[in-house]
């Protein structure tokens, strides 16, 4: 891509205009506040003209009060015109200042000669300022200036029959007057007109331009984009094919590309919602305390296989061993992870890419700040695009290399929503240094966070969480709810050996097999038809016969804000796809232990008489219930998942029994309603570790 060829100075009618709006401009000042600014001191320097050659003519005829009017009149807008030159902000505020004055002065100039019709058309002054104020920014604020000068119209009707002129202009003056105040008037309303309208179309013509090259721009991007993905899964699809031709040869270099290529397409789309988000305007801060330097040093890390594959060597630099301040998690992994990614990226095999850190003392700003810069010692950035490289959709098109084009973009959004800024330095064919300064604040809770080494470059450790019973009746029950079959297959696969496994294709069906089968735990995609996941999460959850089973939520919605909202419907465990599949076998495990934990608590008997939840109150109603009916061998529930209870509670009676009377021991497995004596010696020498015949008192 090329810059256009520079124009003749002489050739370019914007000059006057870009001196103006460089003269006005204010940081944060869009195209209106410009163009109000600009209207605004055209208006005030036509008004301090045409009232110094009125302070002239006064002068001159020696009209004393309408000396000092005029006088004041001029005072006031050159000293509006220095003051707002100085703060070049309010523009609004000085809109209507000089308006409100205007009028003022119409009315004082009307009553210091006599009346509207001898007043040399004085009134024609306070007139025009109603036309100039329909740029405001906010055009509501023009009907209190409107009604002002209706009102001091009346008055100057009314008042009319009783004024006393202090000045006493002839019918020649008068009439003198009247054509130069019309005129100025009228040229003051030509200027406004015509600075407006030119400006309106100037910024027509930029928004066109803006348009046509953002479309352009699209299309290169959605070339590019496609591209990008194109590569990676071709990589995936041809390794995928020749491990299934000769899985002993390509098993271990196929998986490290696929793994790879992988990281590169997730990469990809996180970069296609980051920009979604950054165009809606939904990307708010999450800050927490932590050590950056260690948060840092994980990042660099990740990189590591990336780096290596292009023999690039990383290093890690800071000035000191550790430093705590309010980060934002998600986006400065964005924003080094962006940088280290194209560093690595556009440095020739055999460089050097280094990470640094360093605190700065505070200069203007009250508080100290963190240098991080990202170095490397690649091909470089030509000087004529090093502004257009943070800018959405470019890329330089001479460079070897693929991209996107949004990736420094996103950058420098996030450095912005960090309240920092970014600079570049760069020399071609010597390296590029982005240097990025952060102010450092104490204020955001400590809060543990996960580093930022990806999940996906973990190796799996040879320690896995230990199995669960083999016999396929003994294993946990496992509900999946999953509506994508490919990863269905691929989670059965993971997990059939340590559990019995059941699938749901939607939320709704997936809510209804949880409430008839009661499985041991569930893990549950978010975006599924007919009910999403959090709906799953909150139904279940809140549901007396369901709420106790630990529920997994996998997601591509790997932001903070969708954790709390899963976290929120009760969700116990909340896993990002692509997920790390040991990590998954781990929670899974654990969840399924502290279940286990939480039924052997509540087999040791009734909970407290005011139990304060839904799993408590359901055992009390439970244990009054058994009192009543363990004796009757007919009652039971089917279900496996609550059938222990019961045994469990005639298993504490007959313990009971056999230490309080000299029944035998069939005779108290039939009197707590069991029809088997043998199973019930089994039974009972399994919950109690003893026979019934060593139980007794």
């Amino acid at each position: 891509m090329k810059k256009p060829a520079p124009q003749q100075k002489n050739a370019n009618p914007d000059t006057w205009e870009v001196w103006l709006t460089r003269l006005l401009y204010y940081p944060g000042d869009d195209e209106e506040i410009l163009l109000s600014k600009k209207v605004w001191c055209s208006i005030a320097v036509t008004t301090f003209t045409l009232s110094a050659i009125l302070l002239v003519i006064c002068l001159v005829n020696g009209f004393r009060p309408m000396v000092l009017l005029t006088a004041l009149l001029c005072t006031f807008f050159l000293v509006s015109m220095l003051l707002f030159l100085h703060l070049k902000r309010y523009i609004q505020a000085f809109f209507l200042i000089s308006e409100v004055f205007k009028v003022l002065y119409s009315f004082a100039a009307v009553v210091v000669t006599g009346g509207i019709m001898q007043s040399g058309g004085q009134v024609f002054i306070g007139m025009a300022g109603i036309f100039f104020a329909l740029v405001f920014p906010d055009p509501v604020k023009v009907w209190p200036l409107l009604l002002l000068y209706l009102g001091t119209l009346t008055l100057e009707t009314v008042l009319q029959p009783y004024l006393i002129p202090l000045v006493q202009f002839s019918p020649g003056q008068n009439l003198l007057f009247f054509v130069l105040t019309l005129a100025g008037a009228i040229l003051s309303l030509f200027v406004f007109m015509q600075t407006f309208i030119r400006e309106r179309a100037r910024f027509r013509r930029q928004e066109t331009e803006k348009l046509r090259s953002l479309d352009s721009a699209r299309s290169h991007f959605f070339a590019n984009i496609s591209h990008e993905f194109r590569t990676p899964l071709t990589v995936i699809l041809g390794m995928a094919d020749q491990i299934r031709e000769d899985p002993a040869h390509h098993a271990g270099d196929g998986a490290r590309l696929i793994k790879r290529n992988g990281r590169r397409l997730l990469r990809l789309v996180d970069q296609l919602l980051t920009l979604s988000k950054l165009e809606a305007g939904s990307l708010p801060e999450h800050f927490v305390q932590a050590d950056i330097v260690l948060e840092l040093k994980y990042l660099l890390e990740s990189f590591h296989s990336l780096a290596e594959s292009k023999n690039i060597g990383l290093h890690f630099s800071s000035d000191r061993p550790e430093l705590w301040m309010d980060i934002d998690p998600e986006k400065l992994e964005n924003i080094i992870g962006n940088l280290i990614d194209n560093a690595i990226k556009y440095t020739p095999e055999g460089g050097m890419v280094t990470l640094r850190l360093q605190q700065l003392p505070p200069e203007q700003e009250p508080y100290p700040r963190l240098l991080i810069t990202v170095e490397d010692t690649g091909i470089g950035i030509p000087e004529q695009f090093k502004e257009q490289v943070f800018e959405r959709f470019f890329r330089v098109g001479e460079w070897p290399v693929e991209g996107t084009g949004v990736g420094l973009a996103i950058v420098r959004e996030f450095v912005h929503l960090l309240d920092g800024r970014i600079e570049l330095n760069s020399v071609p064919g010597k390296g590029t240094t982005f240097s990025i300064f952060l102010p450092i604040h104490t204020h955001a809770p400590m809060q543990a966070i996960a580093h930022g080494t990806d999940a996906a470059e973990i190796q799996p450790d040879k320690h896995t969480p230990p199995a669960f019973p083999v016999s396929l009746a003994a294993r946990p029950e496992l509900l999946i709810i999953e509506d994508n079959p490919d990863l269905v297959h691929y989670l059965e696969n993971q997990l059939r050996e340590n559990y019995r496994i059941r699938v749901a294709h939607d939320g709704e069906q997936g809510i209804g097999m949880a409430m008839e089968t009661v499985p041991d735990i569930i893990i549950s995609d978010i975006m599924m038809p007919n009910k999403d996941g959090f709906e799953v999460c909150r139904v279940l959850k809140n549901d007396i016969r369901t709420n106790h089973i630990p529920i997994i939520l996998l997601t591509a919605r790997a932001d903070i804000a969708s954790r709390i909202s899963g976290l929120e419907a009760g969700a116990d465990a909340y896993l990002a796809k692509p997920f790390n599949r040991q990590e998954l076998e781990v929670e899974l495990a654990n969840l399924v232990r502290l279940r286990e934990v939480l039924r052997q608590k509540y087999r040791q008997g009734p909970p407290a008489e005011k139990p304060p939840g839904l799993n408590e109150r359901f055992l009390l109603e439970l244990y009054q219930l058994l009192e009543k009916h363990y004796q009757d061998e007919d009652f039971g529930i089917k279900a496996q998942s609550t059938s222990h209870v019961i045994r469990s509670f005639r298993l504490e009676k007959a313990k009971a029994l056999l230490h309080t009377t000299r029944m035998t021991v069939a005779e108290v497995a039939y009197a707590v309603g069991f029809k088997d004596p043998l199973y019930f010696s089994r039974a009972f020498s399994h919950q109690f570790g003893m026979a019934p015949s060593d139980a007794r008192g």
